[in-house]
């Protein structure tokens, strides 16, 4: 199958998964659904070039399990810290530095790190992604940390060494 079909497909799919979200599975909307998902597609094309996609399988499979359990002991958390009344929260700005090189990984670092609760990633700047965090005292670093090996590990990309790797100690 061509690199363009495929991209094609892949883009397809996410703006139909897109439109039947937002309008709620209803069958009636595609009439206007339809001719939305295709005009997104061209636009697509327009301002992204075709890709190669190379998520592999497997880091697919762990990354949506870690996703899912981060997800879930997450909202636990933010949970537990609203229902009490001293709501032990220190909100604030953490940079990381990413490891990632760029491309798709970033970009779906930055968006899962929304998705994640107690953190928001509120812009990327070259490699460095700042995330809106509602406790700076909590592990935010090592967090996101784990979250860049797994992304690496499912679009089959090498992470750059950390900073402070490589300087010796100096």
């Amino acid at each position: 199958m061509s690199t363009v079909v495929l991209d094609a497909a892949l883009r397809s799919a996410v703006f139909v998964a897109l439109w039947a979200v937002l309008n709620r599975g209803e069958v009636d909307s595609w009439q206007l659904g339809a001719p939305t998902v295709l005009l997104a597609l061209l636009v697509s094309f327009a301002v992204l070039p075709t890709r190669r996609w190379s998520f592999h399988p497997l880091g697919v499979l762990r990354f949506a399990l870690y996703f899912l359990q981060k997800s879930l002991v997450s909202s636990i958390d933010v949970a537990s810290r609203v229902m009490r009344p001293q709501m032990p929260l220190k909100p604030g700005m953490v940079e990381y530095t990413l490891r990632l090189p760029p491309g798709i990984g970033r970009v779906i670092m930055s968006n899962v790190t929304s998705l994640l609760p107690g953190t928001l990633g509120a812009d990327l700047r070259g490699d460095v992604l700042v995330v809106n965090a509602l406790d700076v005292d909590a592990a935010v670093e090592d967090e996101l940390r784990q979250l860049e090996e797994r992304i690496a590990d499912m679009v089959g990309a090498s992470l750059a060494p950390a900073a402070s790797e490589g300087r010796g100690g100096a």
